[in-house]
């Protein structure tokens, strides 16, 4: 199924020489394991691109070195190479350039003149509607709607889209990025010129910076736990959130069980519980059963 939705190249030394199949005096062994391993590629679209030898000795001339793919090849050449015992296989293929959708976000501008805009139209506010009130939870909605009017109209967001593939860490601050840009020239310098003196730097700046780094994570996740302080809930999310643990997939709504479509989730439960309590008991059936099978033939 895989070949079906996706470009695939497998390559290596696989060490099966292909053209066993078309030598008469190869042992039959050989050729049988040949035909097997092209066979289990062929099941799945891909084609060898090469079938020439790529390892020739003053006796024997074998093809172990493939390129297996479900591409359309531009080219396959066997370049001679005589620091090795195995030539150079050179294939060009053309791949389309998936576009890159860059993620959007929401800036909004607090400079000075924007936070003293939105000072004075609070002011400006009819708090009437507010302190009249004598329902809390009305009079509080009121405020907070009114106070977000006031904040769109002075400091609006504005959308736009980062050029960066993914969303850069929360605790990697503008000062950090131009450290790193720094640490990044500092390695080339290194490998273009590997002095003493060249490493000495490259190595003091990037230690220094691991331990920026480091102390700006900790900084970062200390705040998200204080803030979260009282709240479980919201701890455990922070929690995974550092572990990578992602939040569980629903439940199936229905599932196949032979001819009958199960729908319901205690029917569903039982499903599974039958099939994994037993499928160590019929997997060693079937292996049994194909081991005697193999012996009577």
């Amino acid at each position: 199924m895989l070949s079906r939705y996706k470009k695939l190249l497998f390559m290596g030394d696989f060490n099966i020489d292909l053209l066993a199949p078309s030598k008469l005096k190869q042992a039959q062994n050989n050729s049988s394991l040949a035909n097997e391993f092209i066979s289990s590629f062929l099941s799945t679209g891909m084609l060898p691109a090469c079938r020439i030898p790529t390892r020739v000795t003053d006796t024997t001339a074998s093809l172990i070195d493939n390129l297996f793919t479900n591409l359309d090849l531009k080219t396959c050449d066997v370049i001679i190479y005589d620091d090795s015992d195995h030539f150079l296989i050179l294939s060009e293929v053309t791949l389309d350039k998936p576009k890159v959708e860059h993620p959007e976000r929401k800036t909004r501008k607090l400079d000075a003149e924007s936070i003293e805009s939105l000072r004075n139209q609070l002011n400006n506010i009819n708090r009437s509607p507010c302190l009249d009130n004598q329902d809390v939870d009305q009079a509080t909605n009121y405020f907070i709607q009114e106070f977000e009017k006031a904040f769109d109209r002075a400091c609006p967001a504005k959308t736009s889209k980062s050029r960066r593939q993914e969303p850069r860490k929360p605790w990697i601050s503008k000062g950090i990025v131009r450290s790193i840009k720094i640490k990044n020239q500092l390695y080339k310098i290194r490998i273009e010129n590997p002095s003493e003196d060249n490493k000495e730097k490259f190595r003091l700046y990037k230690n220094n910076l691991t331990k920026v780094i480091r102390a700006a994570k900790a900084s970062h996740y200390t705040k998200l736990f204080a803030e979260a302080s009282g709240s479980p809930k919201k701890s455990w999310e922070i929690i995974h959130g550092i572990i990578g643990k992602k939040k569980m997939s629903k439940f199936p709504e229905s599932i196949n069980h032979g001819p009958e479509l199960v729908s319901d989730r205690p029917g569903i439960a039982n499903v599974f519980n039958k099939h994994f309590a037993n499928v160590g008991i019929r997997t060693v059936k079937e292996s049994v059963a194909a081991n005697n099978s193999e012996q009577r033939n």
